[in-house]
């Protein structure tokens, strides 16, 4: 999988780069060729939009996701409630160790920090030793008995990301309405336009 930056993005993107974030989504290890095959163009093109989304922070890192149970690694969740002076120096210290691998800080009150760690239990336990505990309230450590698969679909409705309807072309300001053809994702801007266009194509399945 790969991992969007954590600022609020704000770059317009077009179905093509949607596709692609997409595919790279359910598997970072499809190849430019296989891409370009599903979305109907080129492998350049494929190479080309990758590399600006590189290039604008779109797109962070390739990486893998790890089921760390079965490695006999164990998981937990921390939480922080702190003064708001030392929520700052708190999140600091916290992103410094190894065993942080997400944190976030809440507009809620009583919870402040929440991390999510993994590694040894026994190093996990120990992580509110590790840090500087002036101006804690009070913080828990919660063990993660079991954890479910991550959703990492893009937010297409989000007002950060700009889409065009596959069938009138106009830029979708609302809720997406997203349908698969052969495979394919389209995006419309309401489901007339998605009717629309299915006729169309299912008139061009007729005559083919």
């Amino acid at each position: 999988m790969f991992t969007l930056p954590v600022k609020y993005i704000m770059v317009e993107l077009d179905n093509l780069d949607i596709k692609i974030l997409t595919h790279l989504q359910g598997n970072s290890r499809k190849s430019f060729q296989e891409i370009a095959k599903a979305c109907l163009t080129s492998v350049p093109t494929i190479k080309s939009r990758v590399d600006r989304l590189l290039e604008l922070g779109i797109i962070m890192k390739f990486t893998i996701d790890i089921d760390n149970t079965k490695l006999g690694i164990a998981e937990a969740i921390l939480l922080v409630n702190a003064r708001p002076s030392a929520i700052n120096r708190i999140a600091k210290e916290l992103l410094e160790m190894e065993e942080v691998k997400e944190l976030y800080v809440t507009s809620d009150s009583d919870t402040a920090i929440i991390s999510r760690i993994a590694g040894d239990m026994q190093h996990i336990q120990a992580i509110q030793d590790r840090i500087n505990l002036t101006d804690v309230n009070n913080i828990r450590v919660i063990s993660v008995k079991a954890p479910f698969r991550k959703d990492t679909t893009i937010p297409l409705a989000s007002s950060s990301i700009t889409l065009t309807c596959a069938y009138c072309n106009r830029k979708v300001t609302g809720d997406t309405v997203r349908k698969k053809f052969d495979d394919r994702d389209y995006f419309f801007c309401c489901t007339t336009c998605q009717g629309e266009f299915e006729k169309k194509y299912n008139k061009l399945l007729a005559k083919a």
